[in-house]
């Protein structure tokens, strides 16, 4: 028996009009990536100049030059040895952490207290979120203390 070539193709045969040739290249557009299957490449800064020694940075298009002390947070206390040290207001720094040690907490010695004016910073570890609370409350309700910045870091859960 020979085969038929009167035959109609069903709508859904491929007769090679539903394939076409897969995009190729990239794009920085990610919706044109996702429909196209395209790489996403996204956009970039040109650099405008590179640096002309080892002290100082390329200049880099929509940028503005900073100093480093610029990038510094205005509201952090920073430590003023290079020992790791925290600055501090002696009596404050030491009514909170007499607080902290006459209370039940139990992650009250662990904590490193400074201060600087009516502002207490706390650093140190705890080992769940329900203690730092405690912590907070107990340096928050010293008087004298009007703001206590949290640098504490959780280690369990």
């Amino acid at each position: 028996m020979e085969p038929r070539d009167d035959r109609q193709p069903l709508p859904s045969e491929d007769t090679g009009d539903l394939t076409r040739e897969p995009a190729t290249g990239q794009t920085d557009d990610h919706l044109v990536a996702t429909e196209e299957g395209v790489p996403y490449v996204p956009p970039t800064d040109r650099v405008l100049s590179e640096p002309r020694d080892d002290t100082a940075a390329a200049d880099v298009a929509g940028t503005d030059p900073t100093d480093a002390g610029e990038l510094e947070r205005d509201d952090m206390v920073q430590p003023t040895t290079g020992s790791g040290e925290l600055p501090r207001d002696d009596e404050l720094a030491a009514d909170v952490i007499e607080a902290l040690r006459s209370s039940d907490v139990v992650a009250g010695d662990r904590i490193r207290v400074a201060a600087e004016g009516s502002r207490v910073l706390l650093r140190g570890e705890v080992e769940s979120v329900d203690v730092l609370d405690e912590i907070l409350g107990i340096a928050g309700d010293v008087p004298g203390v009007d703001d206590v910045v949290d640098e504490v870091r959780i280690t369990g859960a």
